[in-house]
């Protein structure tokens, strides 16, 4: 028997599946206005201005593949387990799988509010890279 989503878990599995293109707007059009996203450890990110100035920082310097393990929703919080396949753009032998536990607030069809859990060093020490938190504007 298939799987039957919601419309908001059909609407955040389009939206990870949006990454592997790299487009910004396209991604953008997922969130609501005044929209928050966080990857935590790192500082947060307010508005779809700061956001597009992290996915921009993100793509110039990765490729970015998602795929999403299990998805699960109660009311407007959506639940996903996936892992996050980085490839660095200036050395693409390197991919880094990186397991990520992700939590997204919906509203009206939109992202509210997105919160992904991750193991920082994990990206960090298989991209051979230190990531530096991206200071808000």
């Amino acid at each position: 028997m298939p799987i039957a989503y919601s419309d908001d878990e059909t609407m955040v599995l389009e939206f990870l599946d949006h990454w592997e293109g790299g487009n910004v707007d396209v991604l953008l059009g997922y969130f609501a206005d005044g929209a928050s996203y966080i990857d935590m450890p790192l500082p947060p990110r307010e508005g779809k201005d700061q956001i597009r100035a992290y996915m921009d920082s993100v793509f110039s310097a990765f490729s970015v593949r998602i795929e999403t393990l299990s998805i699960a929703s109660r009311d407007r919080t959506i639940f996903t387990e996936r892992v996050d396949y980085l490839e660095l753009k200036s050395d693409p032998s390197v991919v880094v799988p990186l397991p990520v536990t992700g939590v997204m607030e919906v509203g009206d069809g939109k992202i509210v509010a997105w919160r992904d859990y991750l193991d920082l060093r994990t990206a960090e020490e298989g991209l051979g890279i230190t990531i530096r938190p991206i200071q808000n504007a």
